[in-house]
């Protein structure tokens, strides 16, 4: 079987495909090789692979695009997840 990639979409759906012959410079290249064990493992340890490869390439986008806001844009931020007096 092929190579794939899981690859999260900005209208929150995602898709499994052959990996992008160059990724973005901007964005962090996707995890490779999630089917690799996919024939040898049983399917909910699988699918829980699946779910790390998933959460750390998020995970990896956030801090990328985080790190390039400045102080007043993490506070609106943070403002509009946390109530005043927890800030």
């Amino acid at each position: 079987k092929e190579n794939l990639c899981l690859y999260g979409h900005p209208n929150e759906a995602w898709e499994v495909a052959l990996p992008a012959e160059e990724v973005p410079p901007e964005l962090p290249e996707p995890a490779l090789g999630i089917n690799f064990a996919r024939d040898g493992m049983n399917r909910k340890d699988w699918l829980s692979l699946v779910a790390v490869h998933s959460d750390c390439w998020l995970l990896s986008v956030a801090f990328y695009f985080g790190a390039r806001l400045n102080r007043n844009e993490r506070y609106t931020i943070l403002a509009s997840v946390f109530s005043p007096c927890e800030l």
